[in-house]
């Protein structure tokens, strides 16, 4: 088929929602469609935020993503077979995840002062106000001590804690959620309230990075699958950052415009598309074929007119910040991108130190703030193998100490979930059984939506895969990592 019979299609976002579905099109085996990548950005965004940092003590250079990007194997299902088949290189990690609280006249440096000369246990163990260590996997037995608790004390923590676990994983193999929140099954289950407030509610909620609150709103089914899919399973990273997801994934695709912000997505009767956009030239447009929303719910709303009836504005988001900090003795700098002695010697971390325990075990501080204006919520500080520490929903990020220590922060859209918008969702991609299709579906107008919160479950990179999959199959395009 030559290149003017191709079906052009437009994509709009490069996240990992928009590249997946890029990179399933461009190489679809009968080669029916041209693709076009329109970004607002300077440049594709799944790693724009992410950086290279140098140790000043070592020289060593690690790629740093913000946010942090790890998966597991059950829930990541459909992802972790992607990376498999585009051979982006992976390793296992293991966490060492400290529960702590926020107390005010401490401040985020108290969360992760780990010294160069501590191993992963030692620093976990001395965290200030930490009230339990968990291992990721049960990796380590028993789990390292918080340094203010007393032996006895800390064996009775544990014993409470097996007896909660117990009861929360056979209730999420055994207890099926019905039409309800998350916080209505916790009731609905009688889980024990401490459990919950200080220690499900933590670990989620860095997860989902949002307010306890937003996150008890959630449908009841997120979290539950979420559990069920990933107990037992092994944490992974991408080696080197998900630039090696980037590059594989954009590999080929020759129509990329960046710096173009797109204005509106307009349905023609002759059901072509019509997109409009603004450029640093000025304003462009241009008929495509088939256009590709690989954007959050309130954009693509505001973008294309005939979602204004469906819910989707109002669907919840959320503003999140992540940053990069360094230690008290700022023993770390930012790489310049045009520095190419340095970026050349970028390497993973855990293979430039396989000796060194924190290469393999990292530690993940949960700072939780009980009380406050907003409700509980907890920041989550991740130490990374070179000593830099990625704070994630920060609890005094503009504090003159946070300030000093960070290298650079990003801010990023997150999508929230809702009984009220998974019903939503599931009737724009008609994902409910025996649901009403009344109003506008996915496809319709030869518009189709893609990203992490379109499928039903948890807003995480697993979605943006299974999204991408859908349009796939919808456009006649084989999937080749689901052979």
């Amino acid at each position: 088929m030559t290149e003017t019979a191709r079906e052009r299609v437009a994509i709009i976002g490069t996240g990992l929602a928009g590249l997946t579905t890029a990179h399933l099109l461009q190489n679809d085996p009968k080669k029916r469609y041209a693709v076009t990548l329109l970004e607002q950005a300077d440049s594709l965004s799944f790693d724009s935020a992410s950086v290279a940092v140098k140790s000043h003590e070592t020289g060593a250079v690690e790629r740093v993503d913000l946010p942090m990007r790890a998966s597991a194997g059950g829930y990541y299902a459909n992802l972790n077979r992607m990376y498999h088949h585009l051979e982006v290189p992976m390793h296992p990690v293991r966490f060492l995840f400290v529960f702590a609280k926020a107390l005010k006249q401490r401040g985020t440096e108290a969360g992760n002062c780990q010294d160069s000369s501590q191993s992963p246990s030692a620093a976990a163990s001395a965290v200030p106000d930490g009230y339990f260590v968990h291992a990721s996997n049960l990796h380590q037995l028993p789990p390292p001590r918080p340094s203010a608790y007393s032996t006895w004390r800390y064996l009775l923590e544990i014993l409470y804690l097996i007896i909660c676990h117990a009861w929360f994983r056979a209730a999420c193999f055994l207890v099926r959620p019905h039409d309800e929140s998350f916080a209505q099954y916790l009731e609905r289950i009688w889980l024990p309230r401490r459990y919950t407030t200080h220690y499900i509610l933590p670990l989620m909620s860095s997860v989902s990075t949002c307010t306890h609150d937003e996150l008890l709103a959630f449908p009841a089914s997120d979290l539950v699958n979420y559990n069920k899919f990933s107990y037992g399973q092994q944490h992974y990273t991408v080696c080197g950052g998900v630039q090696q997801v980037q590059s594989r994934l954009s590999r080929g695709i020759e129509d990329i415009r960046v710096r173009s912000r797109v204005l509106e997505v307009l349905p023609r009767s002759s059901g072509k598309v019509l997109i409009r956009w603004q450029d640093t030239v000025g304003a462009q447009e241009e008929v495509f074929d088939r256009a590709v929303l690989a954007v959050s719910p309130d954009v693509a709303s505001r973008l294309f007119a005939p979602l204004k009836t469906t819910g989707l504005d109002k669907i919840p988001t959320t503003w999140v910040e992540s940053s990069i900090l360094t230690n008290a003795s700022r023993a770390h700098s930012l790489v310049d991108s045009d520095d190419r002695t340095s970026q050349g010697k970028v390497a993973c971390m855990h293979h430039a130190a396989v000796e060194v325990e924190s290469a393999s075990t990292q530690v993940i501080t949960l700072r939780t703030q009980f009380s406050g204006l907003g409700g509980a919520r907890s920041e989550a500080l991740h130490t990374m193998p070179s000593g830099v520490v990625v704070s994630t929903c920060p609890l005094d990020g503009e504090s003159e100490a946070t300030q000093k220590r960070t290298l650079k922060t990003a801010g990023f859209r997150r999508t929230l979930r809702t009984v009220e918008s998974r019903a939503t969702v599931e009737r724009i991609f008609r994902d409910g059984s025996g649901g009403t299709t009344d109003g506008w579906v996915n496809g319709e107008n030869n518009v189709w939506l893609v990203g992490s919160w379109c499928w039903d479950g948890m807003v995480l990179l697993e979605g943006c895969v299974v999204s991408a999959m859908r349009v796939a199959d919808e456009f006649g395009v084989e999937i080749p990592w689901r052979k």
